[in-house]
């Protein structure tokens, strides 16, 4: 039987929020399709800054409830001849960043030698990790955790958890993930459940998680990022990294000096980019 699926373009910094609205309206599975990765031949691209999210549905009624519902402006298009349930996997395969391979399940993938292996699927809500962002902590991670093995880490807005789990293969030893969205909370557990990666996951805000940490990410939106400076900065140990992403280029001198009234210290050589997105790495002294 024919489904159909619902294709809309929405701001890259938001895609994992609206393809989670899309899940909650009913959709059996979203396809993240972000600047940078290549679809299939004849399959549309999105614009610089911009994901198209693809939405699979039983029916035409039901993707156009879904639309309706989340207040996205999308074109609805029947999917003929093919196992709809399975369609929107076709364009997702594994990938290296770093020392970390990245691998949906209904794949059978060797990584290559010195990679530690996530086995990630999206989640239907939370992507699957190719955002720019997300490549950019990565390669952070992998080189931090390869000068400071079983350092502490804590990752802020977990999402699926794959930064956490990537750091608890690449050798940290306290992990603690957090995320403001309950559901986001279950799918990272789920994942480390996966992947064997014991994690500390919590939804509490960042100023009630004990401790300090010797390395802290958080890829957010520079916005929050301005907003929760206080709290993550003081969650970063003496001698500990920040690891800022989820910024676009310009506006990595308001996170910056947000963060050095909090008393950190600028690392430019780890700062990183990627298209138009930035990682900003900060230092707390000794």
């Amino acid at each position: 039987m024919p489904a159909f699926s619902l294709t809309c373009e929405v701001p890259a910094a938001e895609a994992d929020d609206r393809a989670a609205l899309l899940v909650e309206a009913g959709a059996a599975g979203v396809e993240v399709r972000e600047e940078g990765v290549v679809p299939m031949p004849g399959e549309r691209r999105p614009a610089p800054g911009r994901a198209l999210l693809v939405a699979w549905f039983g029916d035409r009624a039901a993707a156009e409830r879904g639309a309706a519902a989340t207040g996205l402006d999308g074109a609805v298009g029947e999917v003929p001849d093919q196992d709809w349930g399975e369609a929107w996997k076709r364009d997702l395969r594994p990938f290296t960043v770093g020392r970390v391979r990245v691998r949906p399940s209904w794949t059978r993938d060797e990584p290559p030698p010195g990679c530690v292996e996530v086995v990630l699927d999206p989640g239907m809500a939370f992507g699957t990790g190719s955002h720019p962002t997300t490549a950019l902590c990565l390669r952070a991670l992998s080189a931090l955790l390869d000068e400071r093995p079983g350092a502490s880490l804590l990752d802020v807005g977990t999402g699926s958890g794959l930064l956490a789990i990537a750091a608890r293969k690449l050798g940290a030893g306290r992990v603690a993930a957090s995320d403001v969205d309950p559901v986001a909370v279950e799918v990272a557990r789920e994942n480390a459940e996966r992947n064997g990666a014991a994690l500390e996951l919590t939804g509490a805000p960042v100023e009630r998680i004990a401790g300090r940490f010797d390395v802290v990410v958080a890829n957010i939106l520079a916005n929050t990022l301005v907003e929760l400076a206080p709290p993550l900065a003081a969650r970063v140990a003496p001698g500990g990294w920040l690891l800022l992403s989820g910024l676009l280029a310009g506006q990595e001198g308001e996170v910056r000096e947000a963060y050095r009234r909090e008393g950190l210290l600028a690392a430019g050589e780890r700062d990183a980019a990627e298209g138009e997105w930035r990682l900003l790495a900060l230092r707390r002294a000794p």
